[in-house]
């Protein structure tokens, strides 16, 4: 659409602002009548089987080409006063113009002085009529010279008296009548009386350039649509990824908390994008239902998907809902977790797998509601079932193996993660994207189920069937996917107002509109 409006908006412009920089142009135009008599035939009572065969379409095209011979020209140019123009350039903006069922030709010339133009085409339609006049009296004159030369002849010889001198002087005297009497084939019946505006045609060009930026709009945008591979919606992605669920759709966060690195699960639980990942709890709870899924790993095909976001949220959400989760960074090439939840200095998951910590020393506690308030695992009983309410452990990567890769495939690795099983109702692993290495296939093999982020405007077809290609090749079960940076506009449909601790009420629009 908005490549169509876009053409819409700048051809037309451009149309307009070309035509009203262009310099201004008139045109007249007068009318020549065109006959076809034969005076020589009529006067002898002959009759010229040509004539009666002459086709008045050909003829009238005839006369036009006639009406554009330099001699015309130069005539008109030199009677007009600009003998110093080229003949080239005055056919140029002239044009003659045969006239449909009628003996008629319009003659018309152009120029940039509205009274010149007119003056121009009256006398170009004078010097067609008298230069047609002398193709037609070419032949009397002629034959008029030809008897005075013979009448000279016998003059001189003595023989004015003869017959044949009597003869001569009768067909002198004949074709002196028929050059008198033989008029133009062509007669000016109207001279130009005004001149037009034919250029710039501001208000037309601007009608076309309105219907061309139209065409070319919806044609660039075909063009555009043909070429681009993006997925455009949710269920062409189910569709392309085995018939996977859609889980939710998740609302681009506020640029003000993306700037602070904060979560809306912390900052704004009640928004929008808060009510989403409640829906993504609850269709996550409809799809574990009949199958056991502890420990789900949160992957995606590409960087840049909000994967990491989505899991850390995740966390947050079911822990409000009073589950003992356990969040775990497995992402060892570009960790986040310990920014958003500011564990730079604890230990992590490689120290424990190294042994160089103990898992309950560094699992850090954190509030659902304030990440100021944490503590220490290290002394406290087993997470599940040790409250009403909800607990989440963060574990984060602590510091960087050389090899990933070879890491994540290790034994003592998937001994922690059995442990983390063993210790909270979901664990949650934040891991590599699926697309990018090989971490996550391995992985696969270390966890109950999978989780899914994509994002449609960096999904393109080839990636979503590689990603599809490869999912299949993972052990673990897939429970769904997630789109994420979805606008808040495409919204289920209906909305609340939660009213937050401190009073404020906040509105939520969501959910699913394709």
């Amino acid at each position: 659409m908005w490549i169509i409006v876009m053409a819409l908006v700048i051809v037309p412009l451009a149309a307009v602002l070309l035509s009203l920089n262009q310099q201004k142009l008139y045109q007249a135009s007068a009318e020549v009548m065109v006959s076809n008599q034969d005076l020589a035939a009529t006067l002898t009572n002959t009759n010229n089987g040509n004539s009666s065969q002459i086709n008045p379409d050909r003829y009238l095209q005839t006369q036009a080409k006639l009406a554009r011979v330099s001699t015309v020209v130069r005539r008109t140019l030199s009677a007009s006063g600009l003998g110093s123009e080229a003949v080239d350039s005055f056919l140029s903006r002239s044009s003659v113009a045969p006239a449909a069922n009628a003996d008629t030709m319009g003659m018309a010339v152009r120029d940039h002085n509205p009274m010149l133009a007119v003056a121009l085409a009256t006398e170009y339609a004078r010097q067609f009529v008298a230069y047609r006049h002398e193709l037609d009296t070419t032949a009397l004159v002629s034959a008029r010279r030809h008897v005075e030369n013979q009448m000279a002849k016998l003059r001189a010889s003595g023989g004015a008296s003869s017959a044949l001198y009597a003869s001569y002087a009768q067909s002198d005297e004949r074709l002196h009548e028929m050059e008198t009497l033989q008029t133009s084939n062509v007669s000016v019946v109207q001279a130009a009386q005004n001149a037009v505006l034919v250029q710039p045609r501001t208000r037309r060009n601007g009608i076309l350039g309105l219907l061309l930026g139209l065409m070319f709009g919806i044609g660039l945008a075909l063009l555009y649509e043909a070429l681009d591979t993006r997925v455009r919606t949710a269920e062409e992605t189910g569709r392309a990824l085995g018939g996977l669920p859609l889980l939710a759709r998740l609302p681009e966060p506020p640029k003000s908390l993306r700037k602070r690195n904060e979560l809306v699960m912390l900052a704004r639980p009640g928004g929008p994008q808060g009510e989403a990942y409640r829906m993504l709890r609850a269709n996550l709870d409809f799809v574990t239902l009949e199958r056991e899924a502890r420990t789900i790993m949160v992957t995606s095909a590409l960087i840049g998907e909000g994967k990491t976001t989505t899991a850390a949220n995740l966390a947050l959400t079911l822990a409000r809902a009073g589950r003992q989760v356990v969040l775990v960074e497995l992402d060892l090439r570009r960790p986040r977790l310990d920014a958003l939840f500011g564990l730079d200095n604890t230990p992590g998951l490689t120290d424990v797998v190294l042994g160089k910590a103990a898992l309950e020393d560094a699992i850090t506690l954190v509030s659902s509601t304030d990440l100021s308030n944490r503590s220490s695992y290290a002394g406290r009983p087993i997470l599940t079932g040790s409250s009403e309410e909800g607990a989440l452990g963060i574990l984060h990567s602590g510091p960087l193996p050389p090899s990933p890769g070879e890491f994540v495939g290790t034994q003592a690795l998937a001994k922690v993660l059995a442990e983390l099983g063993e210790l909270a109702e979901t664990v949650l692993i934040d891991a590599p994207p699926l697309l990018e290495v090989g971490d996550a296939m391995t992985l696969s093999s270390r966890v109950d189920a999978m989780l899914i982020v994509t994002r449609l405007e960096h999904l393109h077809r080839n990636t979503l069937r590689e990603l599809a290609r490869t999912l299949e090749q993972c052990p673990a079960q897939k429970l769904g996917f997630v789109l994420t940076g979805v606008e808040e506009r495409n919204g289920y449909g209906y909305g609340y107002g939660y009213t937050l601790p401190d009073g404020e009420t906040v509105s939520a629009q969501f959910g699913a509109s394709e």
